[in-house]
């Protein structure tokens, strides 16, 4: 008996010791735990930071190239206006026309700038459809018909722009609420006026005045983006109306009269490349121009502006990041005086 009862208390220490071990195996366990936990929560909070970190790094560099691509693009309108300023007619002057051309870039600081000037007086005029007392200007109207007719048959990819353009260009530039009727066109003659345009999904007024951009053009009935696209670089807003005969597009040129082919049109820019027209009267001096063709057109054109408006793109590059100005430019021909008739940065 004695010997059993020795043997107990040996057997509970031993299984105390086991305990003990357990015990401190199992602490030691969740120590290990928690601080594997911790070390996962540091690490995913320290690739959270910094993945923040890169998006702010990239954010701030792609800001300081979108400036100096801005910066750029701004001292590129700067040159164009220090050239238009400066010189009677940029159009003859071969070294800027090389500089202006949209081939050519130039070095600004980190930036690669390109600028491209075109002359708004080489186009058609849509403010002056209408007389001074807003009667349709018949001659004008028929130069816009002809560069529609022209523009449908060099893009017959794209569908036909219909005539029903110029009523409603008329009476946008009105100042009656009268619905203009061009008896001379035979299909779409009908303009638009507030009714019309009220009507519409958003609607709007009528502004029976001129223009002031030629993005204006979007609101008026018929004149989708697409058809805005394909006549943008032939009509303007600006100017007298008298379109120079030393820069106008072959296009414009054809519009002139009904008399005027492709072929006769191409010979005047030819000659204009070799020397420029120094006045309206040398025009009658082109091979193939005749009496008929020179008194059709002797009076919508000019070789000097009363004032010269011009249409500057200026984009500055950085990289692969590229800011774009677009501006007009109005220059007083007395005081060369250079004024900003329209600003966009893009």
């Amino acid at each position: 008996m004695l010997k059993v009862q020795n043997q107990i208390p040996s057997i509970s220490v031993s299984q105390k010791t086991m305990k003990r071990k357990r015990t401190k195996t199992k602490r030691k366990g969740f120590v290990v735990v928690v601080v594997l936990a911790i070390l996962m929560m540091l690490t995913v909070l320290l690739l959270g930071f910094n993945y923040k970190s890169r998006l702010c790094l990239q954010a701030a560099d792609h800001f300081k190239k979108s400036k100096l691509a801005l910066n750029s693009a701004r001292a590129g309108l700067n040159i164009a206006i220090a050239a238009i300023g400066t010189n009677d007619d940029i159009f003859t002057n071969k070294t800027l026309q090389s500089l202006f051309s949209p081939e050519h870039t130039f070095d600004i600081a980190e930036a690669v700038c390109s600028v491209t000037i075109n002359q708004e007086n080489s186009k058609l005029n849509v403010n002056l459809l209408t007389d001074k007392n807003d009667k349709p200007d018949r001659t004008a109207i028929e130069q816009l018909l002809r560069l529609i007719d022209l523009l449908n048959q060099k893009q017959i990819e794209h569908p036909h722009i219909g005539y029903g353009i110029v009523p409603a260009i008329i009476d946008w530039t009105d100042a009656d609420d009268q619905v203009a009727h061009l008896h001379y066109i035979k299909d779409k003659n009908l303009g638009a006026e507030s009714a019309y345009y009220q009507k519409l999904s958003e609607p709007y007024n009528c502004s029976n005045a001129s223009f002031k951009t030629t993005e204006e053009l979007l609101l008026i009935k018929g004149l989708t983006p697409d058809v805005f696209q394909r006549i943008y670089d032939y009509v303007t807003v600006y100017g007298d109306g008298k379109i120079n005969i030393n820069s106008a597009s072959k296009l414009v040129i054809e519009s002139l009269s009904q008399k005027m082919d492709p072929a006769l049109a191409k010979i005047i820019i030819d000659q204009r490349k070799i020397k420029p027209f120094n006045s309206v009267a040398e025009v009658q001096n082109v091979p193939g121009m005749t009496d008929a063709i020179y008194s059709a057109i002797k009076e919508k054109v000019t070789v000097s502006p009363s004032d010269g408006y011009y249409h500057v793109t200026s984009k500055g590059t950085v990289n692969h990041m590229s800011r774009t100005i677009l501006a007009v430019l109005r220059k007083n021909t007395n005081t060369k005086n250079i004024e900003v008739l329209f600003y966009k940065e893009l």
